[in-house]
């Protein structure tokens, strides 16, 4: 019986000794996006339509806003896929051999698109421009404004937008130029019209007039949204990685599960005072419970940013976050979206072993 004991004690002793000694997992803190503050303008100031647009480019992605999708169709052909959104536009994402990018889709009229390909043509810029070429050549102002019928809307930037998201005005269209702070290099642009930009809603505004809401999405739409942000992160993450010469992850259908879950967890957090049911469930031990194997794994969440593409540029434009997404050594992935509660997780298996992956 005494040896028994031994035993016992022993094989406890193991197990703790694997468990803490074992495949690492780590859980970084979620990134909020920018607070942003709307407010009307209630005292008899005036604010001035600036006229110091750009020329807006003949040539590149830019030139199909306010196109047909139908033109969109001759060209690229049917996209990969389309993706709903909360707001008035649906997602057509092309992701093929040509490069990545996204049109914005409503009523059959292109209002946005985004891409981070170093091979597509967003003229009069570059993916991979430096931040000063752009500031040589371009009309940069913190205050940018926008005019719908009688209605003008002031957005303005703070420091950190002037380097990392630049907001440029050209004859009826806008740019997001989106930058990488740690290499000061073009890593992704946006084009959108006007009622586009004012819905998103993306800086801090001032505004004459009526305010543009997106309509509420019913909880049935809601559910598609969930899944083709989930979608985006994983394209979006990849084409990051082979921007900056990294192999691309395997998307993992066990990981994307363990990883909406946590999205949603963190949105039932913040809406009541009750610990959820797996708050306070370390990654390692969710992991653990679905039997995946991993050497390493790391979570890293976001919330309250507009859509994927603003996500993804904050997540790249912070030390830790970064760390996570740029990490050479993971070779798979998991996506998961709830409402603006968003979730990567990244592991690294023996091997890239795509059985039972999607």
């Amino acid at each position: 019986m005494e040896s028994l004991f031994r035993i016992l004690i022993i094989v406890a002793f193991l197990g703790i000794i694997y468990y803490y000694a074992g495949p690492n997992a780590k859980q970084h803190s979620p990134l909020e996006g920018p607070s942003i503050v709307q407010k009307p303008i209630l005292e008899n100031k005036a604010i001035i339509d600036n006229e110091d647009a750009l020329t807006r480019p003949t040539e590149g992605l830019s030139t199909y806003i306010g196109k047909s999708s139908k033109d969109i169709l001759s060209t690229y052909g049917r996209p990969t896929r389309i993706d709903k959104t909360p707001f008035h536009y649906k997602w057509w994402v092309y992701h093929n051999k040509d490069g990545f990018k996204m049109f914005g889709i409503a009523d059959d009229t292109v209002v946005q698109v985004y891409t981070n390909s170093l091979n597509m043509n967003v003229a009069p810029y570059e993916i991979g421009q430096v931040l000063g070429d752009i500031y040589r050549m371009t009309i940069i102002d913190s205050e940018v404004t926008a005019q719908i019928d009688d209605n003008i809307y002031m957005f303005a930037m703070n420091d950190y937008d002037l380097h990392s998201r630049i907001l440029v005005k050209f004859q009826d269209i806008f740019a997001q130029l989106y930058i990488d702070t740690e290499t000061e290099k073009l890593i992704g642009i946006r084009y959108l019209d006007k009622k586009t930009l004012v819905t998103h809603k993306p800086y801090e505004m001032q505004f004459i007039g009526e305010m543009i809401h997106a309509p509420a999405p019913s909880s049935y739409h809601q559910l598609y949204i969930h899944q083709a942000n989930a979608a985006q992160l994983a394209d979006l993450t990849n084409v990051f990685r082979e921007q900056y010469g990294l192999l691309t992850l395997v998307n993992d259908s066990m990981l994307n599960d363990v990883a909406m879950r946590n999205s949603e967890n963190l949105f039932l957090q913040s809406t009541t005072t009750q610990q959820t049911e797996s708050s306070d469930i370390s990654l390692k031990d969710r992991l653990s419970a679905l039997d995946i194997q991993f050497k390493s794994a790391s979570e890293i969440t976001a919330t309250t940013y507009i859509d994927i593409v603003e996500a993804m540029h904050g997540w790249l434009n912070s030390k830790e976050h970064r760390k996570v997404l740029l990490d050479e050594g993971f070779t798979h992935i998991g996506t998961g979206a709830y409402m603006d509660y968003y979730t990567q997780i990244l592991v690294t298996k023996n091997g890239r072993d795509v059985s039972g992956m999607q």
